[in-house]
């Protein structure tokens, strides 16, 4: 409320390091390097230590301004950390407030349990949303994921999150209409906590850490649900080798969306073009979003989710001529860059869109409609990654997730 004075007591949401140092250091010496300190002309321009107090008149608004300042925001409003807020998110894991994930890649803060929760905090995440979000923190901190690589490439790739089991249905996290946005408050701010943990613990600043040519919509934020209750296959935690009942995220990496309509004919089209030329390159795993009405057609003719993606790996190839005419072919120095694989299909006339029928996630999304739309994410490999973890609820979840709901119908 505007004339407001309310004293704020906020949780650092910025990395410090194993060595007692913090990112947001480096992060003004690249910015100043690059000549983009203009951005954040507040870098590293706040008290080294855990809580930090704002008060005076327009508080709240001057933590946007700080924090803006700062760089510790993706360029949308955020909700500031309090410490009770904080609190409250950290009611929802049974873990300490120090207790540490890892390092966030490339410029190594710690995330600690409680840093993340204040990066959650920030982005809008309901307190019973917390699960998630950490469960997505730990996958892509699995070197598996190459988060560095992630970070610093000049590719437009940003982590794509995938939710299976009961907890998408519990926590609303949409699958259907409209899942990868907007109007979904668990999708779109899962996802953002995630890119704020990025930015804030590991340095990933547009032009100065990261030089994605672009970015894309998804680096704000990329979270979606499989639609299990209207897939007839089997859903993706399934696949990756958790039972039904169990809740996880899959994380995948996408460099971008690219909207299908029709069938997989119409699909296979796209994945056999320059879209898949990177994630040819790098051996990438492509994620594609089958629409449910085309999932059960296919189901009535037998066709397993496995026989699907098959059926795409074989079709969806580039045709070698149009692969050696690629910009990208003709500027990689040596064709021995190209994996054996590659050479192999190409030799024989298309280039496959990924090493094989394993390397291509489908997952049942979106709605239920008779002229079907689907999405292709091609994907930024060096190496594949597709990282599932469960997410570890709360000994008391049921009470504590009740009453949140409560209060969110009360308020």
């Amino acid at each position: 409320m505007a004339g407001s004075s309310d004293t704020l007591w906020l949780v650092i949401p910025a990395g410090e390091t194993a060595a007692g140092g913090w990112i947001d250091d480096t992060l003004r010496d690249r910015a100043v390097e690059s000549g983009l300190l203009s951005r954040t002309p507040l870098a590293a321009r706040f008290p080294r230590q855990r809580v930090e107090m704002i008060g005076g008149a327009d508080s709240a608004e001057r933590v946007q301004r700080l924090y803006h300042a700062r760089g510790w925001s993706d360029g949308l409003p955020i909700v500031p950390p309090t410490t009770a807020r904080v609190r409250d998110m950290l009611a929802f894991t049974d873990r300490k407030p120090t207790d540490l994930l890892g390092e966030v890649e490339p410029l190594k803060g710690l995330a600690t349990i409680e840093k993340v929760a204040a990066n959650a905090v920030m982005a809008g995440c309901r307190a019973d949303y917390f699960p998630v979000v950490v469960a997505a923190v730990e996958a892509v901190l699995d070197p598996a994921f190459n988060l560095r690589g992630l970070q610093t490439t000049d590719e437009n790739a940003a982590p794509l999150i995938v939710v299976n089991g009961p907890i998408a249905g519990q926590l609303d996290i949409n699958g259907s209409f409209g899942a990868l946005g907007p109007g979904w408050r668990a999708n779109a701010s899962i996802g953002r906590a995630l890119r704020l943990v990025l930015n804030n613990l590991g340095g990933g600043w547009p032009g100065a850490v990261s030089f994605a040519g672009l970015g894309h919509a998804g680096r704000y934020t990329m979270c979606i649900a499989e639609n299990e209750a209207q897939s007839p296959w089997e859903p993706l935690h399934v696949q990756q080798g958790l039972s039904r009942e169990t809740s996880a995220v899959t994380l995948l990496r996408a460099e971008t969306a690219i909207n299908v309509t029709g069938g997989l004919a119409e699909i296979a089209s796209v994945m056999g073009s320059a879209a898949s030329a990177f994630q040819i390159l790098w051996n990438g795993i492509a994620t594609v979003l089958i629409s449910p009405a085309t999932a059960a057609a296919l189901s009535r003719s037998n066709m397993t989710k496995a026989d699907a993606a098959t059926w795409l790996w074989q079709h969806g190839r580039w045709p070698a001529e149009q692969w050696r005419a690629s910009w990208l072919y003709r500027t990689v120095e040596s064709p021995e860059r190209w994996a054996p694989w590659v050479q192999a299909s190409a030799a024989e006339g298309a280039v496959a869109p990924t090493a094989g029928p394993d390397d291509i996630t489908i997952v049942v999304a979106g709605g239920d409609i008779p002229i079907a739309q689907h999405v292709y994410c091609p994907s930024w490999g060096f190496p594949p990654a597709r990282i599932t973890r469960r997410i570890q609820l709360p000994r008391a979840w049921e009470q504590l997730h009740a009453e949140t709901r409560e209060g969110e119908i009360a308020s």
